[in-house]
């Protein structure tokens, strides 16, 4: 298990301007190389497990990671550089790439007002074509709207970009490739399998896919996330 707040491997950057004509698009949000991170150790940072993100000590998504084995899983790879950048991305409606769907424009004005600084944002793109082309960091509904609640924390001109990744903590709990035999394939199965459990008994704010969008998310404080991730995995 590892632990990490979100400044610790990550930095942001503050561009000039944001993707497409959109002012709040203007993080570029960086893995901070290895040497930079706490322990500077590559195996904290590697192989196939489960993560917990928490935001304000509150537990707000789940996601997996295989590795770098596209058809199963392994003990390798590097989950902040291609997992963790992207999350913080969307989570705040800040990051540079960020893409979002066609219908996310009207989903957000219908839920939340005109004048909602997420919705001026997105209607005042100089090239809608531009914003929702795939870019690598797609921006889903929930998150959106989790952005929105959080709207004077993230969109305030005065906000200070580390102080916000301080805010984010990272929970990272791994299969040792020395307490399993079981194969590359069944290892990737049995990470997925406890991932979608967790996300459908949870609920977690953030999470799309194995939850609905109106499901009420459980009330989860980061010191329990080890616990529910390991049990997950020893389980399913």
């Amino acid at each position: 298990m590892a632990q990490f707040f979100a400044d610790q491997v990550l930095n942001i950057q503050v561009l000039p301007q944001g993707r497409a004509g959109v002012s709040f698009l203007n993080w570029k949000i960086d893995p901070l190389p290895l040497a930079h991170r706490p322990g500077s150790d590559a195996k904290d940072f590697a192989g196939c497990g489960l993560y917990g993100i928490c935001f304000d000590d509150q537990l707000i998504y789940i996601g997996s990671y295989l590795g770098t084995n596209r058809n199963g899983s392994n003990f390798e790879g590097d989950v902040v550089s291609q997992r963790w950048w992207t999350h913080i991305g969307a989570i705040t409606s800040r990051g540079h790439k960020l893409h979002i769907a066609k219908s996310a424009i009207k989903i957000l004005s219908d839920t939340l007002t005109e004048n909602h600084p997420l919705v001026i944002g997105f209607r005042s793109s100089n090239d809608p074509t531009l914003l929702h082309k795939d870019n690598g960091n797609l921006g889903p509904i929930k998150r959106l709207l989790f952005a929105a609640t959080k709207s004077q924390i993230f969109f305030n001109s005065n906000t200070d970009p580390q102080q916000v990744l301080r805010r984010f903590r990272f929970t990272y709990v791994r299969i040792s490739p020395t307490s399993t035999d079981l194969t590359s394939a069944a290892i990737k199965a049995h990470i997925e399998h406890a991932e979608k459990s967790l996300i459908k008994s949870l609920a977690p704010v953030c999470n799309t896919t194995h939850v609905s969008r109106e499901s009420i998310a459980v009330h989860v404080p980061c010191h329990e996330v080890e616990r529910l991730l390991s049990e997950a995995l020893r389980t399913s």
